[in-house]
């Protein structure tokens, strides 16, 4: 311990985040972090940026050093993981040991494309704690980096992670763990470097032989659980679910329901209900009926919204007004949201419970309505608009649809908090906002469309409007409400030069994190990880 301590002296004379080299001061800290998170109800996941500011209030209320912000930011994440990693099974969890343990220029261990291959040789640590988790059940790797482990948990092998490293390690990894939300305890090394690392081993076998009698409920698979969910949209299963279809009206409706789409918001309803629940259980006939009638809404807002835009195309095919002609198309889009209406009220749900499932999706259409008429206004007399009124429109037409399947999901499992149903608000809005960011992002990879195409609300044409000056103010004014032939190639390259883009990323990161910090007031678990994970399936960075 003489040189651990030396070392980590060491590291702190030279300005680096330390580890504190007494033991016992290592100790104090982490009763300390323990206590404080459960005195502040912290819940995981928390941010970086939330981590390391409750870690510098515990500096100061314990009179710790600056220079332990890293470490006690640690200290703090493994107490709110601390519970969950000791309910997972050993053979659910992965122990992940850093390469610089072992003995630079005598290590007899062969690598391969994961690791090194410990030979247990006794020249450092990691045979003995390797050896002690495979024991227990772990799976374990001599490896650096996050990025496999999220492969791992992704594939499913593994629910919970113990990972030994050093703080800046740490720290550049914890960003990707925290987006997936995966439950882990980290042990910091004794000082920074890559060669002739320490560890203090007492606390990582402590880590690594944690238990817990707690029940364990595993870890949703999203991916798999967006497969199933999209399963159910097959021409065989909608038929399975709505009968024959009686005439036209209903047979194209089904057509269209089975047509393309991510299937985002039937995959929320399901997502948000298993994750209020204490058991794997199967999907029951009430939640499936729940997504189902939230796609039947999503649908039917699209072909409304096709023939409002007088878009013709969907899916890579004619539209539904295309196809059979607008008043056709308005009829069957009517016809799928008096069926998502039955959907509900047939769910099977307690009288009670239908009543707020039918508020919460009446709410919710006629936000959107509100919205798209906000829209609507505008193209019937298009004019410049700041980028700020934009958003209040995206809001408006977008997050209903997320906010609804949501607070569906939620219903269907119980009685939801007041503190979860203002945290649905408040993260579908974000949400909202940020998808249709996300989507113009997207359209300016696509040819433009250089006719005479109808003027577009689009928050990259504010924002440009917004940008331009002088005589490029008034070019920019005309090409997005007066278009003529070749104005959206000329928006496109002002755009793509004029910075647009860039502030347009830094607008989606920014709804992107509101997202995350309306997370904050909920105290499950489960619901909040399962919501932050959401984040990054539906935002992934442009």
């Amino acid at each position: 311990m003489a040189e651990a301590r030396a070392l980590a002296l060491a590291a702190q004379q030279r300005g680096c985040a330390a580890v504190p080299v007494d033991r016992a001061e290592r100790q104090r800290l982490r009763v300390e972090a323990e206590a404080y998170a459960r005195c502040h109800d912290l819940t995981p996941p928390l941010t970086a940026d939330d981590l390391r500011m409750h870690a510098r209030r515990l500096i100061v209320q314990q009179g710790g050093a600056p220079e332990w912000l890293e470490f006690v930011a640690v200290l703090l994440n493994n107490a709110l993981w601390r519970d969950i990693v000791a309910a997972t099974p050993f053979d659910r969890r992965l122990l992940l040991l850093p390469q610089c343990l072992r003995p630079a220029d005598d290590c007899p261990a062969p690598m391969d494309s994961f690791g090194v291959l410990c030979q247990g040789c006794g020249r450092c640590p990691i045979g003995e704690l390797q050896t002690l988790a495979e024991r227990l059940g772990y799976l374990t790797l001599v490896a650096e980096g996050a990025t496999v482990v999220t492969r791992l948990i992704e594939g499913g092998q593994v629910d919970a992670v113990i990972g030994v490293s050093c703080l800046s390690v740490l720290e550049r990894a914890f960003p990707h763990l925290s987006a997936e939300a995966i439950p882990g305890l980290a042990i910091p090394l004794l000082h920074e470097g890559c060669r002739e690392t320490v560890l203090d081993l007492d606390w990582a076998r402590e880590a690594i032989e944690l238990r817990s009698s707690a029940e364990w409920f595993g870890r949703t698979d999203l991916e798999r659980l967006h497969e199933e969910v999209a399963g159910w949209f097959t021409a065989e299963e909608i038929e399975r679910w709505f009968g024959v279809p009686s005439g036209s009206a209903e047979r194209i409706a089904r057509e269209w329901v089975v047509r393309g789409g991510k299937r985002w918001r039937p995959f929320l309803v399901v997502a948000a209900w298993r994750a209020l629940q204490e058991n794997g259980q199967t999907v029951p006939t009430m939640v499936r009926s729940l997504a189902l009638a939230v796609e039947c809404f999503h649908k039917a807002s699209l072909i409304h919204d096709d023939i409002e835009d007088d878009d013709p195309i969907r899916y890579g095919r004619p539209a539904v007004h295309v196809e059979h002609g607008v008043p056709i198309a308005i009829n069957v889009g009517d016809a799928l949201v008096g069926e998502g209406y039955r959907r509900i009220a047939e769910c099977g749900a307690p009288p009670e419970r239908i009543a707020r499932l039918l508020g919460a999706a009446t709410e919710g259409h006629r936000a959107l309505c509100a919205g798209q008429g906000e829209e609507l206004a505008w193209l019937r007399a298009p004019e410049p608009i700041e980028p700020k009124r934009v958003l209040d429109i995206f809001r408006l037409k977008t997050a209903p649809a997320f906010e609804v399947a949501l607070r569906l999901g939620t219903l269907a499992a119980g009685e939801p908090s007041a503190a979860v149903e203002a945290a649905v608000r408040e993260y579908s809005a974000a949400i909202g906002i940020a998808y249709q960011i996300r989507d113009d992002l997207d359209d300016l990879d696509e040819p433009p469309a250089d006719g005479d195409a109808a003027p577009r609300l689009s928050i990259l044409s504010a924002l440009a409007w917004e940008t331009a000056a002088g005589p490029q103010k008034e070019k920019v004014e005309r090409d997005w409400c007066r278009p003529s032939p070749g104005a959206a190639s000329r928006m496109a390259e002002f755009i793509r030069t004029a910075g647009v883009v860039e502030r347009a990323k830094l607008l989606l990161d920014h709804h992107r994190n509101a997202a995350i910090r309306s997370l904050e007031q909920v105290h499950n678990v489960p619901l909040k990880s399962l919501l932050r994970r959401i984040v990054g399936r539906i935002l992934s960075r442009p």
